[in-house]
């Protein structure tokens, strides 16, 4: 609203008050609709945290690989997530733990929502809803809601254009969100993340009839919820053997794995690059169905992690598919690399006297171009085989490795103390345990 001009009118009691008081009355007047106006427009009051930001986000359909859920809470305004071509489609985001909702705001690409529903859920299964409209105008919406819940839902039943629903960002406001979800897990010390077990039991499952792949062992948290995935692919000549040992690790501190075993033993990093995303694709395929033990147990969220040729697949998935949010690749090899253009936390873990791959020819150089992505680097002793099963430290190895794809692909930040703060100098100090590190810290 507008202030209306001063009033010229000259009749009745203004005639006869005195110059000095008619001003001070026109000023008080002015101040009042001044503060009426700034009240009007002024955003609500905003005592409230971002809560969804880099959290596990799930949707009922992705248009392609490169519109993710996760592009919709990773806090860059060039990501988007987008559906399918039809309704009604859904995008969820876990929050961790139990929140007070106050806000969420919608950031639509040209395909937006004319009709949905903002949802929020204890269990990701029974749905409240908090906010409802059937006059969607697309753009940024902020909207003000008033809900509790662990999980939070957009639910678009009419699409405003013949595309999808497409989001550059959701966000949701409130406090109570706590620390990124942990699923029940303890807080980490040297001791855990170095014993050969997390604290949560896992079980296996074998993929049946593996998708673009040679074969697939899933290793799985057998407690309720739903967790981060990574893929792990063997090098040249190697098989699920190759990087057995991680994969009980990583499920035991919270992740789905994909142990994989390739099309041929000699297939090229490229090729390992694209088997990785159909592990992916095919995981992810598992969680959303039902009749299988990880049916609702994978929450979107994807990385991975190679040796050698393996290690050279993992930049190449990270090169070409957004979906995959972190990346460990061991000693890595690729004879014709490009990957300056990734942007994805990469941790480089390589070997000291490595004859196939070593770092000053691999993996530093890469390392260096990677000017717009978080980046660890550490060198250990040992040859080419050190980050295989049977070799080299795997208690410093598995604590670094759980610790990054903890802090990358479910935001918990207390593990970044073990790469980052005083926890990590016991190790980057130590010239018989770590023979280069390098980082971008703070993360």
């Amino acid at each position: 609203m507008r202030p209306s001009s001063p009033s010229t009118d000259t009749t009745g009691p203004l005639r006869t008050r005195p110059r000095a008081l008619t001003a001070l009355i026109a000023l008080a007047t002015t101040i009042g609709l001044a503060l009426t106006l700034l009240t009007a427009v002024a955003p609500p009051a905003a005592a409230a945290d971002l809560l969804s930001q880099g959290k596990p986000a799930t949707s009922s359909s992705t248009e392609n690989t490169s519109t993710p859920a996760s592009a919709a809470v990773d806090g860059n305004p060039r990501t988007r997530w987008s559906s399918t071509f039809s309704d009604p489609q859904w995008l969820s985001v876990d929050l961790g733990t139990t929140a007070s909702i106050s806000q969420v705001v919608l950031r639509w690409e040209a395909a937006y929502g004319r009709a949905f529903q903002i949802q929020t859920s204890d269990n990701g299964t029974a749905w409240t809803t908090v906010y409802s409209t059937t006059t969607g105008t697309g753009g940024v919406q902020t909207l003000d809601v008033n809900g509790t819940g662990r999980y939070v839902r957009v639910y678009g039943t009419q699409r405003g254009t013949a595309y999808g629903y497409s989001l550059w960002e959701l966000q949701v406001y409130g406090s109570g969100g706590g620390t990124p979800p942990g699923n029940g897990i303890p807080d980490p010390t040297t001791a855990s993340l170095e014993a050969a077990n997390g604290p949560l039991t896992t079980a296996t499952y074998t993929v049946p009839s593996p998708s673009g792949y040679g074969s697939g062992t899933v290793t799985y948290p057998t407690a309720s919820g739903s967790y981060p995935s990574v893929v792990l692919m063997p090098g040249y000549q190697g098989t699920q053997q190759n990087l057995q040992w991680l994969a009980p690790r990583l499920a035991s501190w919270g992740f789905v794995v994909i142990n994989v075993g390739t099309n041929t033993l000699t297939d090229d990093p490229e090729s390992r690059g694209r088997q990785i995303t159909a592990a992916g694709t095919q995981l992810l395929a598992l969680g959303n169905a039902t009749g299988n033990p990880i049916s609702g147990k994978v929450n979107g969220t994807l990385g991975a992690a190679g040796h050698s040729m393996g290690g050279g697949g993992v930049m190449a998935a990270l090169r070409d598919d957004s979906r995959f949010r972190a990346g460990v690749p061991t000693a890595p090899y690729h004879t014709n690399p490009n990957f300056s253009g990734v942007t994805e936390p990469t941790f480089f873990l390589t070997c000291e006297s490595d004859p196939v791959a070593n770092g000053d020819n691999y993996a530093v150089p890469w390392y260096n171009s990677m000017s717009q992505a978080e980046k660890l680097y550490i060198e250990v002793p040992g040859d080419h085989l050190c980050p295989m099963t049977g070799y080299g430290d795997k208690a410093k190895q598995g604590k670094w490795i759980v610790s990054f794809f903890s802090l990358w692909l479910r935001a918990d930040t207390r593990f970044s103390q073990f790469l980052c703060g005083p926890a990590r100098d016991a190790d980057k100090n130590n010239t018989s345990q770590v023979t280069r590190w390098m980082d971008t810290c703070q993360f």
